[in-house]
């Protein structure tokens, strides 16, 4: 395996980390191990490590034939409710500073108005709110990730 397939089996690995709201997960292909951890584990999905590696790799094989399956797949498994979809691209952050706490936290009830998120994009600080009451069912960004345009990152019921 050379270093550009491995390049993409760990952009892969990451990626399913933060679509599936893992905390870890682990490879070992031949002569190659890879182990990826995300900063803080999504308290929301308990998960074993085991089992997450199969879906992983089955997730490899699309992506040589577009980025589409695997974003389909992803917006499979959503839960209901309101999604809250970035109005730009940029890096989200879940607190006003790194060491301040978090706007809101998964389970956390919100009103129309609160702020949830901010997206950094050109060195501005852009605020996203809530756009109804309810509570924070799903979080798919971990701080410091580049969140797309339309990209959901907030689901509030």
């Amino acid at each position: 395996m050379d270093i550009k397939e491995l390049k993409d089996v760990a952009v892969e690995l990451m990626d399913a980390l933060k679509n599936r709201g893992l905390g870890e997960v682990e490879l070992e292909l031949d002569d190659v191990k890879i182990k990826i951890k995300s900063a803080p584990p999504a308290p929301v999905v308990p998960v074993a490590a085991a089992p997450a590696a199969v879906p992983v790799a089955a997730a490899a094989a699309p992506v040589a034939q577009g980025e589409a399956a695997p974003a389909a797949a992803a917006a499979e498994e959503l839960p209901a409710g309101t999604p809250v979809k970035s109005p730009l691209v940029g890096t989200f952050y879940s607190s006003p500073a790194p060491d301040a706490p978090p706007f809101v936290l998964v389970g956390q009830k919100v009103k129309e108005g609160d702020t949830l998120f901010i997206i950094e994009a050109m060195k501005t600080m852009n605020e996203i709110k809530a756009p109804c009451d309810g509570t924070v069912v799903r979080i798919l960004a971990q701080p410091g990730d580049m969140v797309e345009y339309n990209q959901t990152v907030v689901i509030i019921e």
